[in-house]
């Protein structure tokens, strides 16, 4: 099958071409209706058919006489005549399936009779009669074989252009003889109606009119990449097999606009399809693959495959695409799925942070470029997630002053982009602040100038110019290291109430897996969908992410080793902020370490800071005994997650007795935490008078 070959379509501006089209096309048909005509009637074995079929022929077939037979020229000679000189005129809608197709003179001959026979009734009329049938006024394959001296048997196997490219129909008759009845759909095009099969109309969705969303200057780099491509392997035109680009990345949109781009650039309509509506019979897949390709024939397209990145549907995506010929587009998700040798996966990736600020700007209509740059740093948006999340926050904001609509778009911001990063981890229900969280100073100075650099990143990165000096590294990396309960998870929370961002503990069990690369999969969906909300991703006990290299030894230190490095990239390429916490430093491997913008040590606190978190741990409605002493407390050796643990057990004993909280009933529930961590309690370590 060739290029596309379209006739002209009715068009405001071209209605002249149009009209000297159609009447040429039907000068075409008519003429090949009196072609048929004439070779039934001059054929001898026609006239000895009816002879035994019928003793009167038809009133209004000529005869015999009217016919010079030296006259009636070919098939071929009478469709070149209507040809169209490829400049000016357009060639018929007959010449187009002849060259669309390579429709030998058989096929052409079998394609004049079933033309004739759909749009003349006499042509049907002498065909039931010759074919001896009272009822089926179709042709047979005998029939238009024995009649016509241009056709022969070669025209009917399953895969001759006629039968392959659903041209006609072949309906089995007896003693291996079949009716033949011509597609609708074709019979419409040859009469000048140009439309999508409805087999096919029912699985597509055309994409016409405007950009759904315009392509930024790096997207158009990327256009011109695909574009490039194709010119450089012009296999696309022709049915050499497919060549498939893959379009992956996170912004769905500019997948769309940029298939619509190329679409445009071809002079090709766009048609989406996706991939769950493809069949799982393997002939039914061929049946719509041939049916696709002989509609891009008849009306050049081309196709948008979504959902490819399902793995139930692989299976009939590669049978359907492998039947395919031509350029197809695939919307492959989140990274390429290589299903085809000659294909090119292109990353079409969200507008640069530069980008999105100018869109925030305009979507705005600020003045001042604060939030704009606050925006545009801590969330990866494509434009229509912007306009959209404006428009929500601005609903939502109740037409409020600007620091309810700031307020309200944020909120929107972190909600709308949170949900593929909650499929993967814990969102926690963020509640401590810098007034209760209980550290050294020189700890609390540092998780300060940690809050400090994520909340300025927008500055240094972009007015400072360090984003255009650095090309990685500008997310913010930090561990915590510290004795279970010593604040790591408390400081997290504080971190994120601060920053006003969503904390996210990352979920072991959601994440690492068994099988070899699923582990680094995963990983790599958790970071891309945090990199849209610009969450905060808390790994708790990070050694069992995070371990030491080992000596490879096997086959399974060496893909080990491969999953930690790619962990460790992720970790450095990372836009947002990153904290790790673990109880065993030492089993973090040095070369993470030296990755890190901040490690902190949380140390077991000390008498002073152990008083201070008594006095803070119980909140203002609990009422408390008069021999409530703090100093007395701290003298108990336990981290501030066990206080809270001794408090809120010490605060049900003394509700369980209807009596305020007293010493009495802290110091038992300060019995069962050391004895539930094994701590050896000494005699008048547990009194309080």
């Amino acid at each position: 099958m060739t290029a596309s070959i379209q006739f002209p379509l009715p068009q405001s501006n071209a209605e002249s071409a149009f009209e000297k089209w159609q009447a040429n096309n039907d000068a075409h048909l008519n003429a090949t209706i009196d072609w048929v005509m004439h070779s039934l009637n001059s054929n001898s074995a026609a006239r000895r058919s009816e002879e035994r079929n019928s003793t009167e022929p038809s009133s209004d077939w000529p005869k015999n006489d009217d016919v010079v037979p030296s006259l009636v020229e070919s098939i071929v000679e009478l469709n070149a005549r209507y040809r169209g000189d490829g400049e000016h005129d357009a060639p018929s809608a007959i010449n187009v399936l002849v060259e669309q197709f390579g429709l030998n003179t058989s096929d052409q001959a079998v394609l004049a009779l079933l033309l004739a026979a759909s749009l003349e009734p006499a042509v049907a009329e002498r065909c039931m009669t010759l074919s001896g049938s009272v009822t089926q006024r179709n042709p047979t394959a005998t029939l238009a074989v024995s009649l016509l001296d241009d056709a022969d048997w070669s025209s009917f196997p399953p895969h001759a252009p006629l039968r392959y490219w659903l041209l006609i129909e072949w309906q089995p008759a007896e003693a291996g003889n079949a009716f033949l009845i011509l597609d609708e759909r074709v019979m419409n095009f040859v009469r000048g109606l140009n439309y999508v099969d409805e087999r096919l109309s029912v699985l597509l969705e055309p994409i016409g009119g405007a950009l759904p969303s315009p392509l930024m200057p790096s997207q158009c780099v990327q256009l011109e990449t695909m574009l490039t491509f194709l010119e450089q392997n012009r296999t696309y035109r022709s049915n050499t097999g497919p060549t498939v680009v893959e379009l992956f990345g996170d912004d769905v949109t500019a997948k769309l606009s940029m298939a619509h781009a190329v679409a445009t650039q071809l002079g090709v309509n766009l048609q989406r399809l996706n991939v769950s509506s493809l069949p799982t019979n393997a002939i039914d897949v061929d049946a719509l693959a041939r049916l696709w390709l002989r509609d891009a024939g008849l009306l050049p397209m081309l196709l948008f495959i979504e959902g490819a990145d399902d793995p139930s549907f692989h299976r009939s995506l590669v049978q359907f695409v492998g039947r395919l010929g031509g350029l197809v587009l695939i919307n492959a998700g989140h990274s390429p799925i290589s299903l085809v040798p000659r294909s090119l996966p292109l990353e079409v990736k969200r507008p640069t942070v530069k980008e999105q600020e100018s869109l925030w700007l305009q979507t705005l209509n600020e003045t001042d470029e604060t939030l704009p740059a606050r925006l545009a740093e801590q969330f990866s948006m494509s434009e229509q997630e912007i306009h959209r999340s404006a428009s929500v926050a601005f609903a939502e904001s109740n037409n409020g002053d600007a620091h309810a609509f700031e307020r309200a778009l944020w909120r929107v911001c972190q909600r709308g982009a949170s949900s593929g990063l909650s499929k993967l981890a814990q969102r926690i229900e963020c509640k401590a602040r810098w007034d209760t969280l209980i550290l050294p100073e020189a700890q609390t100075r540092m998780l300060k100038q940690l809050s400090a650099q994520v909340a300025l990143r927008s500055c240094v990165y972009q007015q400072w110019g360090f984003r255009d000096k650095m090309s990685r590294g500008m997310g913010i990396s930090a561990m915590f290291s510290g004795e279970s309960g010593t604040g790591k998870t408390m400081a997290a929370e504080v971190l994120a109430n601060a920053l006003n961002l969503d904390l996210y503990r990352i979920d072991l069990a959601s994440v690492i897996s068994k099988y070899i690369g699923e582990t680094e999969k995963q990983m790599r969906s958790l970071f891309q969908a945090a990199e849209r909300c610009g969450a905060i991703l808390f790994f708790d006990e990070a050694d069992a992410l995070f371990g030491k290299r080992g000596e490879t030894k096997n086959s399974n230190d060496r893909f080990s080793n491969i999953g930690i490095d790619d962990l460790l990239q992720r970790i450095e390429m990372y836009n947002g902020l990153a904290i790790l916490a673990t109880n065993l430093k030492s089993g973090v491997d040095k070369a993470f370490l030296r990755r890190l913008r901040f490690v902190v040590d949380f140390p077991f606190p000390g008498p002073t800071e152990r008083e201070r978190i008594w006095r803070s741990v119980f909140p203002p409605q609990t009422p408390m005994a008069d021999d409530f002493n703090p100093a007395r407390l701290a003298r108990l050796n336990l981290t501030g997650g066990n206080i809270h643990n001794v408090a809120l057990n010490g605060a049900f004993l003394s509700a369980q007795h209807n009596e305020p909280v007293s010493m009495r009933w802290l110091m038992e529930a300060a019995a069962g935490e050391l004895q539930k961590l094994e701590r050896p309690i000494k005699a008048g370590d547990l009194d309080y008078g």
